[in-house]
This record gives structure tokens, sequence and C-alpha cells, in this order.
């Protein structure tokens, strides 16, 4: 394993570990929707992110198709993005990424 792929899954751990850190602090997570859109700075930061992750999932669709990337791992990394976070799930498709790339 190169020292890319393995920064790429210290990023993932991170990105899970530190996003869900936060949301299991939350007394309710069935309120997580509705409290992103109740002020303007958390709204601001909601579309960002779902820009983000639209132009990710574009970018996995054509990367992970030129690369030869099992289909059924893009999927799941997708849906990962949403039950995890953009932040492990970006991490873990450069991971896929490089490791496709260092076997050519």
């Amino acid at each position: 394993m190169s020292a890319l792929q393995l920064l790429y899954l210290a990023l993932a751990i991170a990105g899970a570990t530190g996003t869900w850190y936060f949301n299991l602090q939350m007394d309710d997570l069935s309120q997580f929707f509705a409290l992103t859109w109740e002020t303007p700075v958390s709204s601001s930061m909601a579309v960002d992110l779902l820009v983000v992750v639209a132009a990710f999932y574009v970018l996995m669709a054509t990367e992970g198709r030129r690369l030869g990337i099992h289909p059924a791992i893009l999927v799941i990394l997708a849906v990962l993005t949403m039950v995890v976070a953009l932040a492990f799930a970006l991490p873990m498709f450069l991971f896929f990424r490089q490791r496709a790339l260092d076997n050519a």
C-alpha cells in the first residue's frame, strides 16, 4: 500500500470520527436536517456541501468508470456519503482511485 493510499485512509477515518463525534452529541439526531436550515450560516454551509456532493458524484462516476473501479464500490460510497459523511466517502474514493492508478 502506497503512502498516498495510507494518507487517504487516515483522512477517511478522521472524517468519519470527526463528523460523528459531533453528530452523536446531539440530543435528538432526528432534528439534524431541520437544524441544518435554521440559520443563514448553516444554510449557506448546507448549500455549499450539497454542491460539493453533486460534484463528487460526477467525479466518482466518471473517474470510477475510466479507471475500472467496480460499480458496487461507487454505489456504496455514494450511499456512505449521506450515511456517514462526505469527509469519509471522498477520501475513501481517492483511496480506491489511487489504488487503481498504482495497479495500472
